[in-house]
């Protein structure tokens, strides 16, 4: 009895491990200083300031491979019609984290676009299954 008794808070604490790990990205990496700097000129739709500001993080071994700094890398270009050089950005991050819900909706966006309606929905199926926002985005883009 103990040992099943010990084999389900095993079982527990995994999958509560588990659930927790499924962000965004990869393991998290401290973001520079100024990232949230970055985060509010998106979100004020200052995009070149953005790809300038990210540039620079790039250009820093401890960041060049965030999956997180890419993707937003990725989506100022996208928004400044950059598209070639945004797919390639949005594709870097998924090699690094296939499942990164916001580059994956992004890049699906990014397909709708560029007229390649089945990609959209490949990468819109990659996302079925996780319940989340960026589907529901991703979904309503497609449907537009």
């Amino acid at each position: 009895m103990k040992q099943f008794v010990f084999f389900i808070c095993i079982l527990f604490l995994t999958i509560n491990y588990a659930q927790a790990a499924g962000s965004d990205s990869a393991p998290e990496v401290a973001k520079p200083s100024s990232y949230k700097k970055i985060l509010s000129m998106i979100k004020k739709e200052q995009y070149t300031d953005a790809i300038t500001e990210l540039e620079k993080i790039l250009t820093n071994t401890n960041y060049a491979n965030d999956p997180d700094i890419l993707n937003h890398y990725a989506y100022s270009l996208r928004k400044t019609q950059n598209l070639v050089k945004a797919e390639e950005y949005y594709k870097k991050a998924l090699s690094i984290d296939p499942g990164h819900r916001g580059a994956l909706e992004y890049i699906g966006e990014l397909y709708v676009d560029t007229n390649r309606l089945d990609l959209a929905n490949a990468t819109l199926k990659k996302l079925e299954n996780c319940r989340c926002e960026e589907y529901a985005e991703l979904k309503s883009y497609i449907n537009k």
